[in-house]
């Protein structure tokens, strides 16, 4: 009866956006978007990093909204270069209904989403010859696109973090940013991020928890007629875990804080292979227990190869070094919320998978997972079927 309430209500409100933006004017213009999501995850195997189960759920994800205040304006400079400008507004309401499956509806979870978008985008349009290609392989005008959010913002929105730092496990049921996203990009070549997720505040029955991070990437043009395979960039994250309010004796504030800059370069243009994408660098975190001592330092080498040949890919990650989140065991996904096999000095993670179905709407892939640590070796195999339709992220 709740999910039909909850339908019921979303319907009424569909049924009254299409009927008012006939009646607004040309400014406001309403948009909708359904993502749903099924995921079968059945985990194999050595236990010291992860349990023998299997995960099954399906998410079902509408969202309605209105987009407004679009303004666009031109200018020209001294020297001929015209510039036009946009600024888009957007304001969007739904929710999360997650569902495992074979356990009873009492043990759904609805998880509301509520954001407001405002993004920027700039267009130099330059006089060319049309048969003159720009940096990045297009006659396109030069162009660079920001937006900020704030709210309980979709994750799907933002840049999909290494599992270092956020698992799959984190991913299935934790689907919103809960406060600030930050994106930038120009002209495809250059990405910036900056994500403030608020987990819990603090209270009698909950420590306070958020993590800052930061994602950049960037590509380099190496001929007048493209761009160069190689690219740079890396991943920065705050993480912080306070005390609840007031505190139990003897529990401290944990801090951790994690650096990852690495080089890379993509073939996927260059070769007979759909991805030929490798990636390498240093992983290096900083974690403190105020109530135990001082920082403790690890770090590793962190390197992927990602490699897609029509239906068939692998994806090997390996990481090599000192072993992470010593305060796991303490505090597990509630400070660390990376993938719990880094706790290992060495960790080799071959995925072989195959996209059956990807277009715009639809992403269905089969995938066999391998975890191999010094302890011992996992097997998963995951089923992923995605469908997104509406209009509400363009």
């Amino acid at each position: 009866m709740k999910l039909l309430r909850i339908f019921t209500i979303l319907l009424s409100a569909f049924c009254f956006s299409a009927i008012s933006a006939q009646e607004q004017e040309k400014e406001y213009k309403f948009i909708w978007g359904v993502d749903a999501e099924t995921v079968f995850d059945n985990r194999e195997g050595d236990q010291t990093y992860s349990p023998q189960q299997t995960i099954f759920f399906s998410r079902l994800s509408p969202s309605l909204g209105v987009r407004f205040g679009k303004s666009e304006h031109e200018k020209v400079n001294n020297d001929g270069i015209k510039k036009k400008y946009t600024d888009v507004h957007k304001l969007v309401a739904g929710t999360h209904y997650i569902q495992p499956i074979g356990i009873g509806y009492k043990e759904n979870k609805f998880v509301p989403t509520a954001y407001y978008t405002f993004s920027h985008k700039v267009v130099k349009e330059v006089k060319r010859d049309s048969s003159v290609l720009r940096i990045d392989g297009t006659n396109t005008p030069d162009f660079k696109v920001w937006s900020v959010s704030f709210g309980m913002i979709p994750r799907r929105l933002s840049y999909r973090l290494p599992e270092i730092l956020w698992s799959d496990s984190m991913d299935y049921y934790n689907p919103n940013i809960r406060g600030i996203l930050l994106q930038c990009t120009k002209n495809n070549l250059a990405f910036h991020e900056i994500s403030l997720d608020w987990r819990s505040l603090q209270s009698a029955d909950q420590r306070e928890a958020f993590n800052v991070n930061y994602n950049v990437r960037k590509y380099f043009h190496r001929y007048l007629r493209g761009i160069s395979p190689f690219f740079i960039g890396g991943n920065v994250q705050l993480n912080h875990l306070a005390k609840r309010n007031p505190a139990p004796e003897g529990e401290g504030v944990n801090d951790d804080m994690f650096a990852y800059p690495y080089i890379g370069w993509d073939f996927s243009d260059k070769t007979v292979f759909d991805r030929f994408r490798i990636k390498a660098g240093y992983a290096v975190s900083f974690d403190r227990c105020r109530a135990i001592g001082d920082w403790e330092v690890d770090g590793g080498l962190l390197a992927d190869l990602h490699l897609l040949w029509k239906k068939i890919g692998i994806i090997e990650t390996l990481y090599a070094g000192n072993k992470q989140f010593p305060l796991y065991p303490m505090y597990g996904s509630l400070l660390n919320m990376g993938d719990p096999h880094y706790q290992s000095s060495f960790y080799s993670l071959t995925s072989i998978y195959s996209p059956i179905v990807h277009n715009r709407h639809v992403s269905f892939g089969a995938f066999l997972d391998f975890h191999v640590t010094k302890e011992g070796t996992s097997c998963y195999q995951r089923v992923v079927l995605n469908v997104n339709l509406g209009n509400v992220e363009k």
